[in-house]
């Protein structure tokens, strides 16, 4: 099958399962906690390495000047996200679909119609997702904004999904074009489309929680776990060796987490809070790989 289309396939084959897999069940709840803990929070707890790596260091420890930033990140969006939900959710939708397509999208070069493509495949990857499930999608995003503006959001989604797919279809082909090995391009094309297709499938056949825990961690975690290994750190050959240093932050997180659903549940911050610090400790993790590492990078190479 090879490494490439390990992602593809698996949240193909998460979708097989789906019919199994209510939301409400404990088998749902365990299995996708154990994928979250083992490979979903540990593709984002090595962030210290690629930090380091972006300025030229091999270290596997995270100073405060990394630790620090990265929180003060996760607490100014989670605040946004109370205060101004519409605006930091249409953020944190682009800021995700981007993260998610360029996961996905083998680019060998800092060209824009690389990036295009690759922010058009995240957004129709996160998009066909929101418009199939909708309904629970919206009883999600009803604990941070108004019924109203939820309904607003995901009517949005679905109406720029064709467009989408128009985008994505213009800036393929042209790469294709571009691109002197046609045979290579085609079948990075090919699996591209693929990641469209079986999240297609997931989300028809799979409930909202265990449709996106299988994509965010068997296809998106798994895809971005190779990029972060062969492009953002040059500590070890030993992909298991990288994934042990992962574990403390993975701990440190799983620590935070458990305090702010704890905090929920004793009535000390409203199910609100919660929901924004959740989703906002994402946002560090994904400017950090997709635009202040490449920058520092590119920065690096052109002196």
């Amino acid at each position: 099958m090879g490494h490439r289309w390990f992602g593809p396939v698996a949240v193909a084959l998460a979708a097989l399962l789906g019919p199994l897999l209510a939301d409400q069940t404990a088998l749902t709840w365990g299995l996708c906690a154990l994928l979250f803990i083992v490979v979903g929070l540990p593709h984002g707890a090595v962030d210290h390495i690629t930090y380091h790596h972006a300025l030229g260091r091999n270290a596997k420890t995270a100073p405060w000047r990394f630790v620090a930033p990265y929180l003060t990140g996760l607490g100014v969006f989670a605040a946004a996200f109370v205060w101004a939900p519409v605006l930091a959710t249409w953020a944190f939708l682009v800021l995700a679909s981007w993260h998610f397509g360029q996961s996905h999208v083998e680019v060998r070069t800092s060209e824009w119609l690389d990036r295009l493509r690759g922010f058009a495949l995240g957004a129709l990857i996160l998009g066909t997702l929101l418009d199939t499930q909708s309904d629970a999608a919206s009883d999600v995003m009803t604990v941070w904004m108004t019924e109203s503006d939820s309904a607003w959001t995901l009517r949005t989604i679905g109406v720029g999904l064709p467009m989408l797919k128009l985008l994505w279809t213009v800036t393929a082909f042209m790469a294709w074009q571009r691109n002197p090995e046609g045979r290579t391009m085609s079948t990075r094309l090919l699996r591209e489309a693929s990641w469209v297709v079986a999240m297609w499938a997931l989300a028809q056949t799979g409930e909202l929680l265990w449709a996106f825990t299988a994509y965010f961690c068997l296809g998106h975690a798994a895809d971005s776990w190779r990029g972060e290994f062969l492009h953002h750190q040059s500590l070890t050959s030993q992909f298991w060796t990288y994934y042990r240093w992962a574990w403390p932050f993975t701990l440190a997180s799983l620590v935070g987490l458990a305090a702010v659903a704890g905090a929920a549940l004793a009535g000390w911050i409203g199910l609100h809070w919660a929901w924004a610090v959740l989703i906002a400790g994402s946002v560090p993790h994904m400017v950090l790989l997709d635009h202040w590492a490449p920058a520092q990078l590119r920065a690096e190479r052109a002196e």
